[in-house]
């Protein structure tokens, strides 16, 4: 939830001026980029329309990567029985896989 907040708190910034580092940066980080294109598409000022291809790119790489990611760890671990594995055991798991 923390990632879909960000952008909605950045709204005045972004909306006054779309087209400021912290705007552009923010259509480029996974997680707030889709918020963050919206508002900078509903601003007087639209974005160009390769920045607009450009985020949608980096959000579908984040997709493929968190998925492949996913599969890695869920492959080594379909079979653990016990504790949940906690952040650095998955990491190893991605890394085995």
């Amino acid at each position: 939830m923390m990632s879909k907040i960000g952008p909605v708190l950045l709204i005045g910034v972004i909306r006054r001026n779309p087209n400021s580092l912290l705007a552009v940066v923010t259509n480029y980080l996974p997680p707030l980029n889709s918020t963050a294109m919206m508002i900078r598409l509903a601003s007087s000022q639209p974005p160009p329309w390769w920045e607009v291809c450009l985020s949608i790119g980096v959000c579908l790489a984040s997709v493929v990567g968190m998925l492949w990611v996913a599969a890695k760890v869920f492959k080594v671990g379909l079979l653990l029985h016990g504790k949940p594995p906690n952040f650095s055991t998955l990491v190893r798991w991605a890394r085995k896989a």
